[in-house]
């Protein structure tokens, strides 16, 4: 954990996405998936993102099969397909 927390230290945010995705990979302490991260805050409004995020925090870490990133990333996606189909309607 203490090399992902120098990586957040050294991560420079140059606009809002960037900041909100160093958020989430701090919150979620993946900082490998910053990239991802960043992906998703310029794909999805930052109200889903967040409430993802508060969902994964409020789940114990044991009932977590992965990790709290990729809970996240599936959620996402979920959350993501469910907004896009409709919309479609």
């Amino acid at each position: 954990m203490n090399s992902n927390h120098n990586k957040f230290k050294d991560f420079i945010p140059r606009n809002r996405q960037e900041l909100l995705a160093l958020d989430l990979a701090e919150a979620l302490d993946d900082f490998e998936g910053i990239a991802l991260y960043i992906s998703y805050s310029k794909k999805y409004p930052e109200s889903l993102l967040r409430r993802v995020l508060s969902e994964v925090k409020d789940i114990p870490e044991e009932k977590i099969k992965k990790s709290r990133g990729a809970l996240f990333n599936h959620l996402v996606m979920r959350y993501g397909q469910e907004n896009y189909n409709n919309n479609r309607d």
